[in-house]
C-alpha cells in the first residue's frame, strides 16, 4: 500500500521533509510523489501551536480549500479537513474508504481510521485536487 512509505515521519511545525512535516506539508509530498502535482506552498504557516498561528493556518487552508472540488464520497488521495475545537486546519490523506494518513503534533505520520469515533464528528469534509 503507497501510504506505508510515509509512516513514521516526525511531526515538526512548518517542516518540510522525512526529517519532519507538518499535516500539509505531508500532503505536499503524497501529491508530489503519488500525483506529480505540486499543492500550493503554504510557508510559514505552522509555526507553532499558539491560537494567533492557528487562526493563520485556519485562514491559509480556507483559501487553499477553494481550489479544490469537495465529494461526498473521498477515494484514495483524497485529503480529509479536520476541525480542532472551533477551527478546521488539521489535514489528512485519504487511503480508502475508512483510513486516513495524518501527521500532527505529539502523533509521527501514522494511518487512522477516520470513520472511528476519535474523528468521524470533527469531519469538515473531503476534497478532491481539480484532474
Amino acid at each position: 500500500m503507497w501510504a506505508e512509505d510515509y509512516i513514521g515521519i516526525p511531526f515538526k511545525n512548518n517542516g518540510t521533509d522525512r526529517t519532519g512535516l507538518d499535516c500539509y506539508r505531508l500532503a505536499v509530498m503524497v501529491y508530489r510523489d503519488r500525483l506529480n502535482i505540486d499543492l500550493p506552498c503554504l510557508s510559514d504557516v505552522f509555526m507553532d501551536g499558539t491560537m494567533a498561528t492557528l487562526k493563520k493556518a485556519v485562514k491559509s487552508i480556507s483559501e487553499v480549500k477553494k481550489l479544490w472540488t469537495e465529494v461526498k464520497k473521498p477515494r484514495p488521495l483524497d485529503v480529509i479537513l479536520i476541525r480542532t475545537g472551533n477551527l478546521t486546519y488539521h489535514i489528512g490523506i485519504v487511503i480508502n474508504r475508512c483510513q486516513m494518513l495524518h501527521v500532527m503534533e505529539g502523533i509521527n505520520s501514522t494511518i487512522e481510521e477516520f470513520t472511528g469515533l476519535q474523528w468521524r464528528k470533527k469531519i469538515e469534509g473531503f476534497y478532491r485536487y481539480p484532474e
